[in-house]
């Protein structure tokens, strides 16, 4: 089996709290304050869970109504050349399917907190080339059940509860397209305890005032090492929409 799905279902989700890089206006701040943005979101993501030699697919439709609790945000702070972001996102999510030798219970409590620090070179803010850098923090709690049909004594087939720390790098490039809209292109990568995350989006957001409304897609993949013999992989991919207000 690989890792390499569990840690797309992260990066999905820190996706949805990424949006607000994209266009985030200027107008909040004096010249010599920091632009102050928060954000909330909706990822229509489809979700992958991998463990062992099982898999589970689940649709983003089935994805939110075996959705238990979920929190995705977003808070940024920007001035000329320095800034920073935190991310977090939180989805616990349980979901059944029916095989025709036994039944698959998987429960899946997923946090994802990203804390960085962005350099941005260029004369405006939020616009052109930005670099960022900083910790990435999750926490997965995981176990994945099988149970015999017809009835018979459930086996765990896979589980995994425990936490990781990465170091967070990437880049993101905002190209203003006019006075109110603005295209965002982002990608990256973080490594330490995990076996490593990547992530890439690409966004349309639309600025009136301290409003703004953002569109994109993203993809997250995070490789998790549980075990020799139990590694869990989550992916998630799809589109998003977000609200952001500035301050």
């Amino acid at each position: 089996m690989q890792s390499t799905n569990l840690r797309k279902i992260l990066i999905g989700l820190a996706l949805a709290a990424s949006l607000p890089f994209m266009a985030a206006p200027a107008a909040a701040a004096d010249d010599d304050g920091l632009d102050w943005m928060v954000v909330t979101y909706v990822w229509g993501a489809d979700l992958t869970i991998d463990a062992r030699d099982q898999s589970l697919g689940i649709d983003f439709s089935d994805l939110v109504n075996n959705l238990e609790v979920g929190f995705l945000g977003h808070l940024e702070a920007q001035g000329d050349n320095f800034g920073g972001f935190a991310d977090v996102v939180f989805l616990g999510v349980g979901a059944t399917d029916n095989r025709p030798a036994f039944t698959i219970d998987v429960d899946n409590d997923t946090l994802l907190l990203d804390a960085a620090l962005v350099w941005s070179p260029g004369e405006k803010r939020l616009t052109g080339f930005e670099l960022f850098g900083g910790l990435r923090y999750i926490s997965n709690d995981f176990q994945i059940v099988a149970d015999p049909v017809p009835d018979g004594p459930p086996d765990i087939v896979g589980g995994s509860d425990s936490s990781y720390a990465d170091a967070l790098l990437g880049a993101r490039y905002i190209f203003p397209v006019s006075d109110h809209w603005r295209v965002t292109l982002r990608g990256d990568v973080s490594g330490g305890d995990t076996e490593g995350t990547f992530s890439v989006s690409a966004h349309a957001g639309y600025t009136t005032g301290r409003h703004t409304f953002l569109a994109g897609w993203r993809h997250l993949e995070i490789d998790l090492l549980s075990g020799s013999d139990e590694d869990l992989t989550v992916t998630m991919s799809g589109p998003m929409i977000a609200y952001g207000f500035s301050f």
